[in-house]
């Protein structure tokens, strides 16, 4: 069963500093709740078009370990990639810049297992792991600033 989901969210940072969050492998543990470890396919290689990172993590309650290969990668605006192992889920984001910080969109697409009730369970699951994602990017995007966007009040 095909799964579609979109979320979005301003964040007070620069699209340039959530762009370097949200595409460096190593950092991915820290904003995504469903990522344990992350790293890149080959240590060297700078996150480019083509590049590939593994993850290990939880799904649904699943241990896993996912590869990826980047799709779109046009900093700091656009950032894709699409599982090459583990669930086939394409994950995309985009960064616009606004007045107030960055609004981060992001739709995640693919196939699920177990028919009309497995995909209302993952999307419900997932819908609620990216959400919380989401509020920790925020946290993190927000923190230590040295990009001239006022705090939060």
């Amino acid at each position: 069963m095909s799964l579609n989901l979109r979320a979005n969210i301003v964040i007070r940072a620069t699209a340039e500093r959530l762009f370097e969050l949200i595409c460096t492998p190593e950092r991915l543990p820290e904003w995504n709740v469903s990522v344990n470890n992350g790293r890149r396919a080959a240590a060297d290689q700078a996150v480019c078009l083509g590049s590939r990172a593994v993850f290990r993590g939880k799904l649904l309650g699943q241990s896993l370990e996912s590869e990826t290969e980047v799709i779109d990668f046009e900093p700091p605006r656009l950032f894709a990639t699409r599982a090459i192992r583990g669930p086939r889920l394409t994950t995309r984001f985009e960064l616009h810049s606004q007045p107030d910080g960055t609004r981060v969109v992001v739709d995640v697409i693919g196939e699920v297992p177990g028919g009309v009730l497995g995909s209302r369970v993952a999307e419900g699951f997932l819908r609620k792991e990216l959400t919380a994602s989401l509020i920790r990017l925020r946290a993190i995007g927000e923190s230590d600033r040295t990009d001239p966007i006022s705090p939060v009040p």
